[in-house]
């Protein structure tokens, strides 16, 4: 089992083969003065893997830290009971509370924004500083165990103290942070395990369990918000029923065995052995152990960060990794479900109803994406889809911009500049549908390839690094994106769905010019693959150049003398 398996668990779906006896290949390949081994081990028997499925699905509960949390936050924002705790009486009386996002007073959408910004900036640290550190060091088990604590905690720091107190906003707070940091681990940690006790020909499948949970967590959450809506404590009833996933995973991990892999390198085969055995449920495992062990041997000495950011091939791979991670959360999918409550309650005066619509477009439009990205290939689907998401949101800013008035609002005899909707109910339908479409379109395409590709492109030696580094870069992202709800003020709803949509576009072009495919590429040939990707073969480039290379024959031609020898010129 090898890294790459580890971090794209559906590259190898289709590497077992059906002879009856375990056989391993090796093939030398020079390569900048070195050879390099590659092993290709065959016939590896699974026998029955109901055991590995049910562990895999329940590491998969991780996923309901992210996308349950990620949903309940877009409606709580709206409840009565949220704008209780922390506006009227706060900020501003219950009438100002109530006006719509850009009226709301500066100070307390200030508190929206952190409410939302340290939950990325802790799901950042949680990804990039603790969940490697802890996983290599303690076990895959540990950091899954560590991910539920800190989520517990987070969740428990925010729901449980009194409103109504600006310094208790504070712990509030750093509890959002610690919360975050629960998810940020459970992000890395939870596909990580999955994939490691997963047996390969049906690896693809199980590693979409954690895409599921996350999507269906989110639809859960909306539906949950729209049934405590109206009750006193329903922002925190909300916030604590997702209590019962941590509390699951702390206790069930303990009857949960430690991963192969991890223990061959850290304890040896012989405890290997005894952990693939229990999850294969057969003492036939030799073969899966080899490959195991070849895997491990081909890793080789560790790229350091310094050469990660000085060799300039693994420079530029990282770039792209970076570059899709960056640009999945430019689209603007966190904002339209973390503000989204915010913005339909604007213009429809339905914001959790409005969410609810969009978690279920984005559940049912996830399904077909397990299968499509492996059938379509990876940048098809970026590119098409895409450019369906840009026509989303050009068509909800449009619709605002035709469809909504904009007044300005009166509030104690002073004059608010912010900007007060008024939408038509058939204008604030389509821009639903407008952005329904673009949650469709993401969630095929650009919701999940993005954590495949970053994890695709790089070699062995470099992948843990790196990959940290690619997903530590999404959630950066996702803090500068929640900045968004300060730009509406100056921009407009219009605006927002303006800029999303020049983003979306600028993340097309991206992976046009400078993302291959790697559908069905082995590891080995990935390489090979960016090579014979080079910019000046883009069908645009070429058609740019044509013009500059149609004149230069003219000018030799006047400069060059030709000989004539045979009726042939030279």
């Amino acid at each position: 089992m090898s890294d790459e398996s580890i971090l794209h668990p559906g590259l190898y779906a289709d590497d077992s083969a059906q002879e009856p006896e375990p056989q391993i290949k090796r093939m030398s390949v020079a390569t900048d003065g070195e050879t390099n081994v590659h092993h290709r081990h065959e016939n590896i028997q699974y026998k029955k893997p109901y055991f590995a499925v049910l562990l895999a699905a329940f590491s998969s509960l991780g996923g309901w830290f992210f996308g349950y949390d990620q949903g309940v936050t877009g409606g709580i924002v709206v409840m009565p009971s949220f704008k209780e705790d922390f506006c009227i009486d706060v900020y501003a009386n219950k009438t100002v509370c109530d006006l719509p996002v850009a009226a709301l007073p500066s100070e307390y959408r200030r508190f929206l924004v952190l409410f939302t910004l340290l939950y990325n900036v802790g799901c950042f640290l949680g990804a990039v500083f603790i969940s490697s550190f802890v996983a290599e060091r303690f076990g895959r088990r540990a950091i899954i165990f560590t991910a539920s604590i800190l989520f517990l905690s987070g969740t428990s720091m925010v729901i449980f103290p009194p409103g109504k107190s600006k310094s208790i906003m504070i712990l509030i707070l750093i509890g959002r942070v610690v919360e975050g940091t629960g998810v940020g681990c459970s992000s890395f940690s939870c596909p990580l395990y999955a994939s490691e006790i997963a047996p390969t020909n049906i690896r693809g499948m199980l590693s979409g369990f954690m895409q599921m949970t996350v999507v269906l967590g989110l639809f859960v959450a909306n539906v949950v918000n729209l049934f405590l809506k109206d009750h006193p404590l329903g922002w925190r009833l909300s916030n604590g029923i997702i209590l019962i996933a941590p509390i699951a995973i702390m206790i069930g991990i303990f009857f949960c065995p430690e991963t192969p892999r991890w223990l061959f390198k850290r304890k040896g085969r012989e405890a290997a052995e005894k952990s693939l055995k229990r999850i294969r449920r057969t003492d036939d495992v030799s073969a899966e152990l080899e490959a195991i062990d070849d895997a491990i041997k081909d890793e080789g000495v560790q790229v350091s960060i310094k050469e990660l950011f000085t060799t300039k091939k693994m420079l530029e791979r990282l770039g792209i990794g970076v570059g899709i991670h960056i640009l999945q959360q430019a689209t603007g999918i966190n904002p339209i479900f973390t503000f989204g409550g915010i913005i339909y309650e604007s213009i429809l005066g339905q914001g959790i109803i409005s969410l609810l619509v969009l978690s279920g477009v984005n559940l049912l439009s996830t399904i077909p994406a397990l299968f499509l990205f492996d059938r379509l290939g990876r940048r098809k689907l970026l590119i098409f889809c895409g450019l369906a998401m840009v026509i989303g949101h050009l068509i909800a800013a449009t619709i605002f911009v035709t469809g909504c008035k904009v007044t300005k609002n009166i509030v104690d005899g002073t004059t608010v500049t912010e900007e007060v909707v008024e939408c038509g109910r058939s204008s604030g339908i389509i821009m639903l549908v407008a952005t329904a479409i673009f949650v469709s379109f993401f969630a095929l395409s650009w919701g999940p390839i993005a954590w495949i590709y970053a994890a695709e492109i790089f070699p062995l030696n470099v992948r843990a690094r790196a990959v940290s580094i690619t997903t530590g870069s999404n959630w950066f992202m996702g803090t500068i994106m929640s900045y968004i709800l300060e730009l509406i003020t100056p921009l407009g709803i219009h605006g927002v769905f303006y800029l999303f949509s020049s983003l979306t576009l600028l993340a097309v072009i991206f992976v046009y010019f400078f993302c291959p495919e790697t559908r069905g590429v082995i590891l080995e040939d990935i390489d090979d693959q960016f090579e014979n990707f080079q910019l000046k073969n883009r069908t645009i480039v070429k058609l740019c150049r044509r013009p500059c290379q149609g004149r230069q024959p003219r000018s030799v031609k006047v400069n060059v003398i030709t000989v004539t020898d045979d009726d042939n010129r030279y």
